[in-house]
């Protein structure tokens, strides 16, 4: 061995030791599977919310995720009998405040100690929500390619009603799509080419605008209503994800009436977009495909809000209600 290189007395304690591991995201843990008992160190027990450092493994299971938690007592009491190296992956809690964990170690006999096996769990949160965040992304892009085509095709029967000549057809239909690249544009730019805060107003009049000649839309929504730099994007994004429904299934696929009203009342802002009933439309969306789960993301998650919508025969009306920070 070099010399000099011995680590003696307080330079390698168990104490150092496991502040190195804790600092990674690493929890040393055991369970003894015949008294059904966990045993956490400092960092397990923060990763479960307990302050007790033994506790039944079966409080432990009612702390995960409803959708994880049968998987992961399979793989936990295998890790009791199997010989091999295991890792299983599990939530604890639910979503906003979601915790990932992976438990791994060496089942069976090997990593026995006792009446205790022993075993690690890493927190692998942030890595899994890059993960969410990656296979969100993907999923947005394909949803948003597929509403591309379908607004395309409304725009395009929308002018050929109203055109009176081929080249009024041309130039009606590139000038809307030029309109719509920009809003499009608009929903998707980075955070940091615009500072200050936005008009609500001017945000929902410049998506719409694509469609003003083809339906009968009102925008009203007060001064006071605006969202700050970092919030354009989530506002944007609701404005598009509404108009790209209404324009496959609602007015501004039919010359129906759309009324977008925006108030700012005791520190909460309230946008209603209300639809009245379109001359033999088709059915509208339900509100259960992709497009419902991005509203869902953007006004519950990040803008901590809430929403509801209700179709019926009279039209759409759709209400999300916002905190202002």
């Amino acid at each position: 061995m070099v010399e000099g290189t011995d680590l003696i007395g307080d330079e390698w304690t168990l104490a150092i030791f496991t502040a190195a591991i804790h600092r990674g995201g690493v929890g040393m843990w055991a369970w003894a599977p015949e008294a059904r008992l966990a045993r956490l160190d400092g960092l397990c027990m923060a990763f479960w919310g307990t302050t007790e450092p033994v506790v039944s493994i079966d409080a432990l299971f009612a702390k995960v995720n409803a959708e994880d938690r049968p998987k992961m007592i399979l793989d936990w009491f295998a890790s009791a009998t199997s010989p091999k190296a295991y890792s299983f992956d599990f939530r604890i809690g639910e979503d906003p405040d979601v915790r990932w964990i992976s438990a791994r170690g060496i089942g069976g006999d090997e990593g026995r100690v006792g009446a205790w096996i022993q075993a690690i769990f890493l927190d692998i949160t942030d890595r899994k929500r890059a993960e969410e965040a990656e296979r969100l992304m993907t999923l947005e892009l394909a949803h948003r390619v597929s509403n591309m085509f379908t607004v395309a095709r409304a725009l395009t029967n929308i002018v050929a009603r109203e055109a009176e000549s081929t080249a009024s057809f041309a130039e009606d239909l590139s000038r809307r799509f030029h309109v719509l690249h920009e809003a499009t544009t608009l929903a998707t730019r980075s955070h940091g080419l615009e500072q200050g805060d936005v008009r609500l107003r001017d945000l929902a009049a410049r998506i719409l605008s694509p469609y003003l000649q083809g339906a009968n839309i009102a925008v009203d929504i007060e001064d006071a209503a605006v969202a700050a730099p970092d919030r354009v994007d989530d506002y944007a994004m609701i404005f598009h994800e509404l108009a790209t429904n209404s324009a496959k299934y609602g007015a501004l696929a039919n010359g129906g009436t759309l009324n977008l009203v925006g108030r700012v009342v005791d520190h909460a802002l309230t946008l209603d977009w209300t639809e009245g009933a379109a001359p033999s439309g088709p059915a509208k969306a339900d509100g259960t495909g992709f497009g419902s789960r991005l509203l869902t993301q953007t006004i519950e998650r990040s803008l901590a809000g809430q929403f509801q919508r209700t179709i019926d025969d009279a039209g759409l009306h759709f209400r999300m209600i916002v905190p202002i920070r």
